[in-house]
């Protein structure tokens, strides 16, 4: 995610006197506006879609090195639990929930 110094990094005390202008500006440019506090970076805003994309960009990354992870396992001949094994734990934890053990 880039951001342009001049424009993106504001005072707190400015974002607070100008929040209207500088939710609007978030909106129309996607960018993270960094608020700053005695000169010092104190927090990040960002617009919802953007914090979508990042939450759900971060989601796509986490799922891709587990599944790199899983690969290089099976690669190095880890071939987990037989099916068989892992229905049953599956069908004893549902039991489980519905109260039924």
């Amino acid at each position: 995610m880039d951001f342009v110094l001049k424009e993106d990094v504001v005072s707190l005390t400015d974002f607070a006197r100008n929040t209207k202008q500088h939710t609007q500006e978030l909106a129309e440019c996607g960018r993270p506006r960094i608020l700053t506090q005695n000169g010092k970076a104190a927090a990040v805003v960002l617009s919802p879609e953007a914090f979508e994309k990042m939450a759900h960009d971060a989601q796509e990354y986490l799922l891709d090195m587990r599944l790199r992870e899983s690969i290089q396992d099976y690669m190095n001949g880890e071939r987990g639990e037989p099916v068989a094994i892992v229905m049953e734990r599956i069908k004893g934890r549902t039991r489980a929930r519905a109260g039924k053990v």
